[in-house]
């Protein structure tokens, strides 16, 4: 992601016991568990990776001089050192129960009051301050529109005020309307000729043409705006991004490789098979059974190729991507988002191998948690001992909402 600082030194195994059981058991009280919540947190892995979810969120949280409790990236905030939209998303999709609602609230507030006349919305608030719209190339990053939707649901979900979201449902609407598009497709659309950030998780890459995750992230915030004026008793709107929904998921198609079994990452540049993505269009219900089936089995059979430790490679070994927006040392093939391992899609990619042999995704969940027991929560690791950012929020909550997720269905 953008502006990134040296390498952290700071475990997140550092935090002391004692603060994580208080925030465990007083700021955020879990609800009562289920049979289901109560079988997973007799996994001492899983307690432990809990546990370490809440550390790292309550080391996340910090004053802002815009008025909300903010939350950065990676805990302690001495590594990207601002308010992104997509990493808080991930935290409150993810872990609602360490945050509380009228902070999520609050932060959808102040977003929507930065979403420009134009109508682009920001991807981060620096602690300072000041809005960014642009990351890498020049041009405004593409997925923050498509996250602040799938911020608005997380709000909805977490009990908040349908309301209150009647009052922003019109900046939803005018920031999704920013998004490039094909127009013949739905799909997101970037400029080979002008690559910039798309997804922030591969903001470096050169991705253009018609771009899969985010294409994924434009249909899950199409469905996102369908249920929210459909809650607000609008029907045009409702039926709108229904239908739009529909026309990306099957405009998918277009970027389907027979013969990975997978899809594309871009049709233009970086026309590679795209591991995450592909990972998450099942787990979004992007993929109608017969495909979901086929791209698990797929991921299953070729997992050697792309995962370490429990953690996942954006691509398939031996490959490294073919172009990119930052051409620099920290990009350079083994590094950061160019061949690295991440805990932010183990999640995605344990419910896929779960849905291609039953045990195999909680297996993939149980051996990340021991990687983080081992050698600290990170950004990304590669072979050699490379490792970049301690105490990253998303490679935790991720994988702990998938682990939830899989032990309810178990």
């Amino acid at each position: 992601m953008c502006q990134a600082v040296s390498n952290g030194d700071m475990r997140s195994g550092e935090f002391a016991s004692i603060h994580v059981r208080a925030q465990l058991s007083t700021a955020f009280p879990v609800t009562s568990p289920t049979t289901a919540a109560a079988k997973r947190e007799l996994d001492p892995l899983f307690a432990k990776l809990q546990g370490r979810v809440a550390g790292l969120i309550a080391n996340a949280r910090c004053a802002h001089p815009l008025g909300v409790t903010a939350y950065t990236p990676a805990a302690f905030g001495a590594e990207y050192p601002a308010l992104y939209l997509r990493d808080f998303t991930y935290m409150a999709e993810s872990a609602p129960e360490f945050i509380p609602p009228e902070h999520v609230r609050a932060i959808l507030a102040l977003f929507a009051a930065r979403v420009s006349p134009e109508g682009l919305c920001p991807e981060r608030i620096g602690n300072d301050g000041e809005v960014f719209y642009v990351c890498h190339g020049g041009r405004p990053v593409t997925d923050a529109p498509l996250f602040f939707a799938k911020l608005a649901r997380a709000y909805l979900r977490h009990g908040g005020d349908t309301a209150w979201l009647a009052e922003i449902f019109p900046v939803l609407e005018r920031t999704f309307a920013t998004v490039p598009v094909e127009a013949s497709t739905g799909l997101v659309w970037i400029d080979p000729a002008h690559p910039h950030t798309a997804y922030g998780f591969t903001d470096t890459i050169a991705i253009t043409g018609r771009h899969f995750f985010c294409s994924l992230l434009r249909f899950e915030a199409a469905g996102i705006l369908a249920e929210l004026a459909d809650r607000l008793g609008q029907r045009e709107p409702a039926e709108r991004y229904t239908a739009e929904a529909a026309r990306i998921r099957a405009s998918l198609e277009h970027l389907w490789s027979p013969e990975h079994g997978l899809y594309l990452a871009g049709s233009a540049d970086c026309r590679q098979a795209d591991v995450w993505g592909s990972a998450y269009a099942g787990v979004i219900g992007a993929l109608d059974p017969a495909r979901h089936r086929l791209v698990a089995a797929t991921l299953r059979a070729g997992r050697e190729r792309f995962l370490l430790r429990g953690q996942v490679r954006h691509l398939l070994l031996p490959e490294f991507w073919q172009r990119r927006v930052v051409v620099a040392e920290w990009t350079e093939p083994g590094t950061f988002q160019n061949g690295p391992y991440w805990g932010t899609a183990s999640g995605w990619m344990a419910e896929m191998l779960e849905l291609a042999a039953p045990g195999a995704g909680l297996a993939l969940l149980r051996e990340l948690a021991a990687d983080f027991e081992a050698h600290g929560i990170w950004e990304c690791i590669g072979p050699d001992g490379y490792a970049r950012v301690a105490n990253n929020l998303s490679s935790a909550c991720l994988p702990y909402a998938a682990w939830k997720k899989l032990s309810a269905a178990s």
